[in-house]
């Protein structure tokens, strides 16, 4: 069985649905980790890839993870927090601040500048 958050990323990340369909849905808990790594992943590569459409792809996937986290308990927010934003948190740099926070909408910005305090 799909959890929330895995429904909600196929139905507005098409592109990602054959992805999270080839790995095994087991432990959903697992299974939200491993893809919110994968989309983090993914994201990161959109911004690094100086092509203005894929950055434009990276805005719309963080706007995603921002519906899912606004519309999520607490276990959503930290699976967010602990795999989404600390991956892109650990390729901060100082160049690189910028673009992510064009991207991330307002709402996750604040739990973003959390996160790179805190790592």
């Amino acid at each position: 069985m799909k959890s929330k958050m895995i429904s909600t990323l196929e139905e507005w990340l098409p592109e990602f649905r054959s992805w999270i369909s080839d790995q095994k849905l087991g432990d959903d808990t697992i299974t939200d980790y491993i893809v919110l790594r994968k989309l983090a992943e993914e994201c990161l590569k959109k911004i690094n890839s100086g092509n203005e459409y894929e950055y434009a792809d990276a805005g719309e996937i963080a706007k995603v993870v921002n519906l899912i986290y606004q519309g999520g308990n607490q276990y959503i927010r930290n699976a967010i927090e602990n795999e989404f934003l600390t991956k892109l948190s650990t390729e901060e740099s100082p160049a690189s601040l910028k673009k992510h926070l064009d991207i991330l909408p307002k709402e996750l910005r604040k739990e973003y500048l959390k996160t790179i305090l805190e790592n």
